[in-house]
């Protein structure tokens, strides 16, 4: 579940939106957290997205906390050491298309 949707279902118009964040954490808290803690096998942690689908919402830094989490939750070296080399391919991946990408604008302003 997306942490917006939550805050959008307990939602109050008569609380101010500090409030209805603060009920929105205490319900994943309660019903989400404390439940899924108390399995034989916890999950190590887990992270809120919030409003991945608006430009000014802050996505990097949400993602690499989502990596950063993932990579620490691996326990298995094998595994973690997979999932690093497939974080760097990614960042490689994402360089080239850079620079691609400034080189084709900057061909298209000079032609």
């Amino acid at each position: 579940m997306k942490f917006d949707d939550l805050i959008s279902q307990v939602w109050n118009r008569s609380s101010t939106p500090e409030q209805n964040i603060q009920h929105a954490l205490d319900t994943l808290q309660q019903k989400f957290e404390q439940p899924l803690r108390s399995y034989q096998f916890p999950p190590q942690d887990y992270v809120r997205l919030e409003a991945l689908d608006k430009n000014e919402s802050d996505h990097q830094k949400q993602i690499e906390e989502l990596i950063k989490q993932t990579a620490a939750s691996i326990d298995d070296l094998a595994l973690k050491m997979l999932f690093v080399s497939v974080q760097q391919n990614n960042l490689k991946i994402c360089i080239e298309y850079a620079i691609k990408n400034i080189v084709n604008q900057i061909t298209n302003m000079v032609c």
